[in-house]
């Protein structure tokens, strides 16, 4: 007990030692003489700091004070000059209202004092008096005034005349013989106006000396304008009488007939094209071939013909059919070039005859179709979904064995939407064109993605100078015999025994020598590795390669078979060197 005592007191003594221990410190430190020299220089150091950032700040404000006043100063000058200025011209321009204003209030104080003093006709004299020497007095006033009206008007007037000058419609006056017979808006109506007269002209067939119509043109303001038609009409009508209200039938921009029954023949137009409408689809457009339009307006009178003359026209042909019977010693190029088209063009008049086979003596041939002089187009907007298949990839697994493939992912074709125009010709309900307008993807196809296994198990792989060479049939069940005899006489190789269509795979990179058939090997294949070694694979049953395909190692190039002289499923392997049979189990000693 009393051992524990004195423990305790010597601990509480340690204790107070220790409490004890930083301010004693701190004394020791505070009596080195390094210590007084350091805190005077850090003292040195804080106050000259604050000093002078107190002085910068002071000097900064003070003069942004006497810049802040410096501008007040300057803005007020400005403005006290404009506004004088201002004061000063609105002075100028309204004192000789005021000196008038004034000077009529003392023109009628004076006349009433002095009619009524010296009577009415001294008052209207001395009124008048007043008045004159009161605007000899104040002229120059009235001078100062004007200095600032006039520009103000000036620029008034200026700006009026501008809009107006702008506002002008200002078109082309078209005269005839010094007479303006109307006014078109540009030089390209015009001159389509004259293209039209000319053209007019030369289908009434009229001698061209005898019309020599010149219409000129010259800027003017205008409101009224024509279009060409119009135009044309017009400058007809001042230089011929022999004219006659009626409707031109114009193809591909070509006047080609003339008619009073202009209505008849738009409805002629019309019945054309009517067997082959559908009001009810709105993606069938149905138009000519060609570009066939009407044109009301003043045609030479000569040049009208009956509307059934016109309407025959239409449904007769514009070039008659051309056939050709062949004769003795003609042949196709022959025939081709007499009538100046190629084999392919007649061929494709003649799609039921192959006329590289056959071209015999008296076969009709059709050297070119009848063309109708006006055909019927139809365009027709259509949609459909297409099927977009899906791609596979492969991705490597070297946890797989070497040939074995897994299926990680099946693959889904994707759907689009699909809008076509399709255009046919006449009666024909074959399109002769399809063109595709828009490809919407509906839905993205899904790829397939296949696992190809890379794991060679050891007793798989052999060396060889510069590479490897791997077990050609890893699903294999068994060896049914090795190589024997000297140089492989006997067996030159190693029978694999598998189930039929088992892979059979490339034991390493190189290029294939042989893909095809032999007597005993059957489907053999020979790949060249191109270090000396070639290796061969026979009795497949079928083959994954073609001679001159150059293949990595593992990969597919047949399957087990029994081709060839061949007792059951199997593929006999060889390894060749320098074109010697080497002996198998030497590089796969563990099989």
């Amino acid at each position: 007990m009393a051992g524990q005592t004195s423990n305790s007191h010597w601990m509480i003594q340690r204790l107070q030692k220790a409490k004890q221990l930083p301010r004693r410190l701190f004394l020791w430190i505070k009596g080195q003489p390094a210590t007084a020299v350091l805190g005077q220089f850090l003292y040195d150091v804080g106050f000259w700091g604050e000093y002078t950032a107190r002085r910068f700040a002071r000097h900064a404000a003070s003069a942004c004070k006497r810049l802040l006043a410096w501008f007040r100063q300057v803005l007020k000058r400005i403005g006290g000059f404009v506004a004088g200025g201002v004061k000063n011209g609105l002075h100028d321009m309204t004192a000789p209202f005021s000196r008038m204003r004034n000077g009529a209030k003392n023109i009628r104080a004076r006349v009433k004092e002095e009619k009524q003093t010296v009577g009415t006709a001294h008052a209207a004299k001395a009124g008048f008096a007043y008045f004159f020497s009161g605007v000899r007095k104040y002229f120059p006033l009235l001078g100062r005034a004007a200095a600032y009206v006039l520009p103000v008007a000036a620029l008034g007037l200026f700006v009026y005349t501008v809009h107006t000058v702008l506002s002008y419609n200002y078109v082309l006056a078209v005269e005839v013989n010094g007479d303006v017979v109307g006014y078109v808006q540009t030089e390209q109506v015009f001159d389509l106006a004259k293209d039209e007269v000319s053209q007019r002209i030369n289908y009434a067939g009229t001698d061209g000396e005898e019309w020599t119509i010149e219409p000129t043109y010259q800027i003017a303001v205008g409101a009224n304008v024509m279009n060409e038609n119009q135009m044309a009409a017009a400058i007809l009508r001042a230089s011929s009488s022999e004219l006659q209200e009626a409707t031109g039938l114009y193809v591909n921009d070509e006047l080609v007939a003339v008619t009073t029954e202009g209505d008849v023949l738009r409805q002629e137009l019309d019945d054309m094209k009517a067997p082959y409408e559908d009001p009810e689809n709105e993606n069938l457009t149905v138009e000519f071939t060609k570009d066939v339009r009407t044109e009301d307006s003043v045609y030479f009178t000569s040049t009208i013909v009956p509307v059934e003359d016109i309407i025959a026209q239409l449904h007769g042909e514009e070039q008659g059919a051309v056939y050709y019977t062949v004769q003795q010693g003609d042949t196709p190029w022959t025939v081709t070039g007499s009538f100046g088209i190629s084999v392919d063009e007649l061929q494709a008049q003649n799609p039921q005859q192959d006329l590289s086979a056959a071209f015999h003596v008296g076969d009709v041939l059709t050297i070119r179709q009848a063309m109708p002089y006006l055909e019927i187009k139809r365009t027709l907007i259509s949609s459909y979904e297409e099927s977009i298949p899906f791609e596979t990839r492969e991705q490597q697994d070297a946890s797989l064995p070497m040939g074995m493939v897994q299926v990680v992912q099946e693959g889904a074709d994707g759907l689009a939407q699909v809008t076509q125009e399709q255009v046919f010709y006449g009666d024909s309900e074959t399109p002769s064109e399809t063109n595709i307008i828009d490809r919407v993807v509906v839905q993205e196809p899904v790829p397939r993605i296949l696992a190809m296994g890379q794991y060679v198990p050891a007793e798989n792989i052999a060396i060889i100078p510069g590479g490897t060479l791997i077990w050609p049939v890893p699903g294999y069940r068994g060896i049914s015999r090795w190589m024997f005899g000297a140089g492989g006489r006997g067996h030159g190789g190693v029978d694999i025994r598998a189930a039929y269509g088992t892979q059979i795979l490339a034991s390493a990179g190189g290029t294939v020598r042989v893909a095809g058939w032999h007597y005993s090997y059957g489907n053999y294949v020979v790949i060249d590795h191109g270090n000396g070694y070639q290796t061969l694979y026979a009795h497949a049953s079928r083959l994954a390669v073609r001679a001159g395909q150059t293949v990595t190692q593992g990969q597919v190039i047949a399957y087990v078979g029994s081709t060839g002289q061949s007792s059951g499923n199997h593929c006999h392997y060889e390894i060749r060197l320098n074109g010697a049979r080497q002996q198998p189990r030497d590089y796969f000693p563990a099989k």
